[in-house]
């Protein structure tokens, strides 16, 4: 964990410009922000956890998932740098995360306690349409989701894939690709090569 005062300014700056909070808003809130680096492989959160700290990712990819009682993973989402990493159930409601949250790569983080967040949400309309976008945005994604997986079939879920997450094609190995798409490492092996 550390302070570094260059990346909470640089953390104020992006709440302005993207969250369109005032600067002197702004500034204020950067200065309860810690900067957290988690390694690839570390795990931000548990399942069961009642999360107390709201992450926005500065840089770097996280991924969500579900593991199963007999230990089998299945991925849920993968976050990347200018969104937030957090269980909403834990925001809204303080409810224990259903799922995990595990950097899949070097992935640094401005983390705010979850009650100073919330508090905000509800005395400054900057702070609350900053988090009703995220709110929309996850709610949209999921819908988007649970329609492909009903209405789609698996190549056209893949296809979908490749133009949601262009930008981390590279850095997302292949087995945690299928397991978003709900097949198997093969059956995704079966689809990339009649793509070429």
């Amino acid at each position: 964990m550390t302070t570094d005062p260059t990346v909470l300014i640089q953390f104020a700056d992006w709440l302005q410009h993207a969250g369109g909070v005032p600067e002197s808003e702004a500034l204020r809130v950067a200065e309860r922000g810690e900067v957290r680096q988690f390694s690839a492989g570390a795990v931000l959160f548990s399942a069961g956890d009642v999360l107390e700290t709201l992450y926005f990712i500065r840089s770097g990819l996280i991924r969500f998932f579900y593991l199963t009682p007999e230990g089998k993973e299945f991925n849920k989402n993968f976050v990347t740098a200018g969104n937030v990493a957090t269980s909403l159930g834990s925001f809204l409601e303080a409810r224990p995360s259903p799922f995990f949250a595990e950097a899949l790569e070097e992935t640094e983080l401005v983390a705010l306690p979850m009650a100073f967040v919330r508090d905000l949400k509800t005395s400054d309309i900057a702070w609350e349409r900053l988090i009703n976008g995220f709110v929309i945005r996850l709610a949209l994604q999921k819908e988007r989701r649970e329609a492909s997986f009903l209405l789609e079939s698996a190549t056209e879920r893949y296809e979908a894939f490749l133009t949601e997450f262009a930008e981390i094609l590279g850095r997302v190995p292949q087995y945690h690709i299928a397991s978003y798409l709900g097949i198997t490492p093969v059956a995704l092996s079966r689809i990339r090569a009649r793509r070429s």
